[in-house]
C-alpha cells in the first residue's frame, strides 16, 4: 500500500510506503491527480510497466485456472461467450505450439502416474 503527502497548496509533493501521519492518505494508483505526479517527475513509464507486468503475470493464472476448471470438468467451454470461447481456444493454441517444453518439464501429474514423485 502506498500513501501520498501533500505541500501547503495540497497538491501531491511524495509518495511513501509508511508515514507518521495519524490519519494517512491512501493513494488511489489510477487517480489522475498521481498520474500527473508521475509524469510530473518522470516516472509514468516504470509505473505503467510494472502494472502491465502485473497484468500479465494475473492473466497467466487466470487462463491456468480456466484450464483446470475445465479439466476438472467443473466449466465447459461453452458456458463462456462466443467471442471468449475464441480468445481461450487461440491463447490455448499458442500455448500449445510450445508443447515440446512440457516434454521437458513435465505437470506434477504426470510424475505421479509414473510413480516418480521427488
Amino acid at each position: 500500500m502506498a500513501f501520498v503527502e501533500r505541500d501547503s497548496e495540497g497538491k501531491i509533493s511524495a509518495i511513501v510506503r509508511k508515514t507518521a501521519n495519524p490519519k494517512p492518505e491512501v493513494a488511489d494508483p489510477m487517480s489522475p491527480e498521481l498520474m500527473a505526479f508521475l509524469v510530473a517527475g518522470g516516472l509514468k513509464d516504470e509505473y505503467e510497466e510494472n502494472w502491465l507486468l502485473a497484468d500479465l503475470a494475473l492473466a497467466r493464472v487466470v487462463e491456468d485456472l480456466v484450464d483446470i476448471l475445465i479439466k476438472k470438468e467443473m466449466l465447459k467451454i461453452t458456458d463462456f461467450p462466443i467471442p471468449a470461447q475464441q480468445k481461450i481456444i487461440a491463447r490455448h493454441g499458442k500455448r500449445n505450439d510450445f508443447g515440446y517444453l512440457t516434454q521437458l518439464f513435465p505437470d506434477d501429474e504426470d510424475d505421479e502416474e509414473d510413480g516418480l514423485i521427488a
